[in-house]
């Protein structure tokens, strides 16, 4: 045999050796184990683990904050105090009206009737039939207990046997909180709008009235007024001769 068949045979068997090489990483390639096995280890937590295990370079990352906002506060006090009565009306219509009246002297059907509701007890209709939970409820039908009780009056009073899902949405809600007042006599006053949040530590609120200053510029003391910028001399004007210096005698 020459020196070029031997050649050919060591070749070939280099070849073979190589490809069962990469047939026995394959499935580590493949699956990111070791060894072919699988979904017999237990999945890194982190993603400094994740890193470390798949390109052997281990640094400890902060892990993302959620981006998830926080939830908005519903200001009821505002919701009410912008409320629109003739939505609230068409709601009430709407959702309401199938089990409950709301005219003076109205009769109680499936719920009882909501005239002069706001501010009254919870049991507020004599003789009518309520459920165990509600007549063991205690306080009265403010704006903030209407508001938590259309929203969900299963999860604002267990046990309770009115079926109704909830009003969802907030603009709806006080719509109709709004018209629950209108058809109360002597209903008690909106809730306050929230307060506006406080100032940073630092950051000057103006007076009213008071222009705020630009970025970079002073803010003029108390009762001082700011200086007027000083008007450049019109084009082809003469400048302002200097004062003529007297000399000493």
């Amino acid at each position: 045999m020459g020196e070029l068949g031997l050649n050919k045979i060591m070749g070939a068997l280099l070849a073979t050796a190589l490809g069962l090489m990469g047939l026995a990483t394959l499935p580590s390639l493949v699956f990111g184990g070791g060894g072919g096995h699988y979904g017999d280890h237990e999945e890194p937590a982190t993603l400094s683990e994740k890193m470390c295990k798949k390109f052997h370079y281990c640094i400890e990352i902060a892990e993302a904050a959620s981006t998830a906002e926080a939830e908005e506060v519903f200001d009821l006090g505002a919701a009410l105090a912008s409320a629109d009565l003739t939505r609230g009306e068409r709601t009430f219509a709407g959702q309401c009206s199938t089990c409950h009246t709301i005219t003076p002297g109205g009769a109680s059907g499936t719920g009882p009737n909501l005239h002069n509701i706001v501010g009254g007890p919870k049991m507020h209709i004599a003789g009518f039939n309520y459920s165990g939970a509600m007549k063991a409820a205690e306080g009265q039908w403010s704006y903030e207990n209407l508001d938590a009780w259309l929203k969900s009056p299963a999860g604002y009073m267990k046990g309770t046997s009115m079926s109704f899902a909830g009003i969802k949405k907030d603009a709806d809600r006080a719509n109709v909180i709004a018209y629950l007042a209108a058809n109360t006599e002597g209903a008690p006053a909106f809730p306050a709008p929230l307060a506006a949040a406080a100032p940073a530590e630092g950051e000057v609120v103006p007076a009213e009235g008071e222009a705020v200053p630009a970025e970079g510029e002073a803010a003029p003391a108390g009762g001082e007024a700011a200086p007027a910028e000083a008007t450049p001399p019109a084009e082809g004007a003469p400048a302002e001769a200097p004062a003529e210096e007297v000399q000493p005698t």
